[in-house]
């Protein structure tokens, strides 16, 4: 059936949707969700098909997604024929079921879900069967290769290639920014690709930002890690495991995160950027997302699944349940990842001392130091100075501006200090209250936006000494802040018996 085409100049923020007037529906024996084949010229595509009597029985509604990838002009002639549903919802349905899926049909799934032709709802029901069903080994295997080999390869042509991964959940903890240039200052290549916030107050991409561009095309990344052997660049920008952004959002509002798919997430980024050691860090606690139970889990998968792709990893399970560093948010998280690599006395130490103990781990996985002396290396390069520099070497690489100090660098010009209201002793500090607080004022965002603790847990105080500082880019922020932190005050002081 030949059609006119009309621009709707909205996105649908994923799947291939085209509209249709019921009256052409009906002739063509379709349903809302069904699939057509769209075509124009020498170019097609399959889009799902959703109905509406505000398109005209002579048009085609089409979505930006479709008029990008057929090359669309308003009015332009396009013919649809129905097409047959994919294959691949019949493996979400054996997946519900219980059953085992196999390579190929793995493959065609992360092929159709980067080709978007699953609409959110199938994928939906794809990410809860995997939470209530769970995945084999082999599936993970499978899933990690298909949604590494579904995108951009990374191919620098050396080894070893490090590198070094939180599973999150722990406010501030920049290690990232601190252990990447100890490790290139090294000589060895770690092309570091992050994420930004869903949920946080910032990512390492979102902190990173604040001193450099992040985005990056896979062409522009290899020339940077080759000449400096290093990087700091947003994961999204590359093309990288593109299955997975798309399976983060479904993930995100279930506020589902299945093993499986924990592993597969992780892996496939690393796998096609070619690693070959990591450093895995599993926090867990309360504000995390592990218990102790399933980080040992993870722990054991992530071995496993290391030994299937040729990767090895090294996991430290660790306690994540306070903030790690001082500042939450990126301009803070800056901050202080500048004064760790500037030596200064007053740097926060707990974030050095990780970052040191990451640093060391991945030198001796490189056979850069021996068993044990890592850790000193790593300390040697940080004192020296050539972290620093190998920091702003990477900065200007990146199109940054490698003059940048931590006293350079300054946070919402709108703050308020919070204070103790009784004696005692910090006894905890709730990493899910300082996520929602750094939301509030509006962080990753706002990137002078945040918080900077000035007590840690076990930490002495009396009334009236500062817990924290908050950070806004407007009054009316920092307003909401001060709201949410009468009601929801982080820190649990116990008073001295």
């Amino acid at each position: 059936m030949r059609l006119k085409t009309k621009l709707l100049g909205i996105e649908t923020g994923g799947p291939l949707i085209v509209v249709l007037n019921p009256k052409i529906a009906a002739e063509l024996d379709l349903s809302p969700a069904d699939r057509v084949r769209v075509m124009a010229e020498n170019k097609y595509c399959v889009a799902i098909a959703n109905i509406s009597k505000h398109i005209k029985e002579e048009e085609i509604g089409v979505y930006e997604e479709v008029q990008r990838q057929l090359n669309l002009d308003a009015e332009q002639p396009i013919t649809i024929i129905p097409e047959e549903r994919p294959s691949s919802i019949t493996q979400i349905k054996k997946k519900l079921d219980g059953l085992e899926l196999s390579k190929d049909e793995i493959f065609e799934l992360v092929t159709d879900i980067v080709d978007n032709r699953l609409t959110h709802a199938e994928i939906s029901a794809l990410v809860s069967a995997i939470y209530t069903k769970g995945l084999s080994l082999d599936e993970i295997e499978h899933l990690t290769k298909a949604m590494a080999e579904t995108g951009q390869m990374l191919e620098l042509g050396v080894k070893p290639i490090l590198d070094i991964h939180s599973i999150g959940g722990v406010p501030g903890n920049r290690i990232t920014l601190i252990v990447v240039p100890i490790i290139a200052a090294a000589g060895l290549y770690i092309p570091k690709t992050s994420s930004r916030a869903i949920t946080d107050p910032s990512g390492t991409a979102d902190t990173m930002e604040v001193l450099a561009p992040v985005t990056f095309n896979i062409t522009e990344l290899k020339e940077i890690v080759l000449e400096h052997k290093g990087c700091i660049v947003w994961g999204g920008a590359l093309d990288i495991a593109p299955a997975d952004d798309k399976i983060i959002e479904i993930e995100h509002p279930l506020q589902l995160d299945p093993t499986g798919m924990l592993l597969s997430s992780i892996l496939a980024k690393k796998y096609a950027t070619g690693v070959t050691n990591i450093a895995l860090e599993i926090p867990f606690g309360p504000g995390t997302k592990c218990t102790k139970i399933r980080a040992a889990e993870l722990e054991k998968k992530f071995k496993a699944m290391g030994g299937r792709l040729g990767i090895s990893i090294q996991c430290v399970k660790i306690d994540g349940s306070q903030p790690v560093g001082n500042g939450i948010g990126p301009t803070l998280e800056c901050i202080d990842a500048l004064q760790v690599l500037e030596n200064l006395p007053n740097c926060p130490i707990d974030l050095k001392n990780r970052s040191l103990f990451f640093a060391g781990l991945l030198l001796e996985e490189a056979k850069k130091a021996p068993k044990g002396k890592g850790l000193a290396l790593a300390k040697e390069i940080l004192s020296s100075g050539k972290a620093l520099s190998k920091f702003k070497e990477i900065i200007g690489a990146q199109g940054g501006n490698p003059d940048v100090s931590s006293s350079s660098l300054q946070p919402g010009k709108y703050d308020e200090t919070i204070c103790a209201e009784k004696n005692g002793i910090v006894q905890a500090i709730d990493n899910d209250i300082i996520k929602k607080l750094g939301r509030i004022l509006g962080a990753p965002y706002n990137k002078g936006a945040g918080i900077y603790l000035k007590a840690k847990v076990g930490t002495k105080v009396k009334e009236g000494d500062p817990l924290f500082t908050i950070y806004a880019e407007s009054g009316r922020k920092l307003s909401d802040g001060l709201v949410f932190v009468e009601a929801n005050n982080p820190f649990k002081i116990k008073e001295k018996a």
